[in-house]
């Protein structure tokens, strides 16, 4: 029997916001305290703090031109960067999925502005 429900259990997830490309959960108890949210694309889960979110959406409202590297050639260049203190995320995504990463990203920081709103006036929202 696997340890991952068990652990799930304890981090105790809730969907912020989700797109056709992913989804960003919150995590209460988690075992880093700065790493509160998960981005989650296809298989792959990447614990994030709020910073990091904010510092992948600069980085995704780039402008993309060309690129001199050898697998581009001087096409336009459709990967993102991005370092945090905890991880390197390099991904390939064609102009209609940045779009789609941009929303993801900027739907979970309206609903997050939402929450700390509601919280300075007591008002709790539920978190299914």
């Amino acid at each position: 029997m696997s340890n991952w429900g068990g652990y799930a259990k304890m981090l105790n997830m809730y969907l912020i916001y989700k797109n056709a490309y992913g989804a960003i959960y919150g995590i209460e108890n988690a075992p880093n305290p700065l790493c509160t949210l998960q981005l989650v694309v296809d298989t792959v889960g990447i614990f994030m703090a709020r910073d990091d979110l904010s510092h992948l959406l600069e980085i995704v409202m780039r402008p993309h031109g060309p690129c001199n590297c050898a697998q581009c050639t001087g096409d336009d260049c459709h990967k993102i960067w991005c370092s945090g203190q905890l991880f390197d995320i390099c991904l390939k995504l064609d102009p209609a999925t940045l779009q789609l990463l941009q929303e993801l990203i900027q739907g979970t920081q309206f609903v997050l502005g939402v929450d700390s709103t509601l919280g300075k006036f007591h008002i709790e929202r539920s978190k299914e």
